[in-house]
């Protein structure tokens, strides 16, 4: 299915399950689309949960375009989706740029009514200073342009993908212009969401990669404190790098559906 945006980009997206259910919605990482949430939809399904997976502007089977792309607009984008669809009692699960795009949302529309998060391997500010130890590895703002540059060749993942999970990957990916969106990584990288963090009143799931090649996994713990929500939780996922969710799959469906069973949303 596809929708048109306000600036008239057309986005791919996918609603599944029972009507009157909550929604989970997934927000992707940069550079992926909905099929990397292959081992989530039937998941979450089988628990009663309706599902919305969507692509960017410029990802996956949605338009390519040269303008939008920055965090704010794709946060725009998704609250313009949720609003022509009339979804409510949300659940956001945002993974890398998804957790920035998830922050922006919660920003830019407070009238939106999300009732959880779960944020995976990606801390709320990217680089560090005295006031925030766990950013990116050794990003300062000097080099958010050759950070953004390096991107495309870094291994992300620290174990290997099931070959069926790989194969099904790889049938339903299309090839992304890493040239052509280096703007909306830029962006990502300098965003600051501390404030946004401190000020939720949503209980919030801090999940992190406990072999991640980007960040420490002690960013997960630092930002469940700084929010102090008392359903709130953080989990580390051992063994594991940027991308719990497809490579403990198991392991991220069962943390994320336990801790949402204790909400009784």
């Amino acid at each position: 299915m596809n929708f048109i945006t306000s600036d008239g980009v057309k986005l791919s997206y996918e609603l599944k399950g029972q009507y009157g259910q909550p929604v989970i919605v997934f927000v992707n990482g940069y550079s992926a689309s909905q099929c990397t949430w292959l081992e989530q939809v039937p998941a979450f399904m089988a628990q009663s949960y309706r599902v919305l997976t969507w692509d960017y502007r410029s990802h996956g089977h949605s338009q390519r375009v040269d303008y939008g792309l920055r965090i704010a607009r794709l946060a725009q984008d998704l609250a313009e989706l949720l609003t022509s669809l009339q979804l409510d009692h949300l659940i956001l699960i945002g993974h890398s740029t998804g957790v920035s795009v998830s922050y922006a949302l919660l920003s830019l529309h407070p009238e939106i009514s999300v009732m959880a998060l779960i944020t995976e391997d990606q801390p709320p500010k990217m680089i560090a200073d005295d006031d925030w130890h766990y950013g990116r590895h050794q990003l300062t703002y000097a080099d958010i342009v050759t950070a953004a540059k390096k991107f495309p060749t870094m291994r992300l993942i620290k174990r290997p993908l099931p070959q069926d999970v790989k194969i099904a990957i790889g049938q339903q990916t299309v090839p992304f212009d890493y040239g052509a969106t280096l703007p909306l990584l830029i962006d990502g990288l300098g965003q600051n969401f501390l404030d946004v963090v401190r000020h939720e009143q949503m209980p919030h799931l801090f999940l992190a990669g406990g072999a991640s090649l980007l960040y420490d996994a002690e960013h997960a713990a630092a930002a469940h404190a700084l929010q102090q929500h008392p359903l709130s939780q953080d989990y580390v996922f051992a063994d594991c790098g940027h991308i719990p969710h497809l490579e403990a799959a198991d392991e991220f469906n069962r943390v994320v559906t336990d801790w949402l069973t204790t909400l009784k949303l």
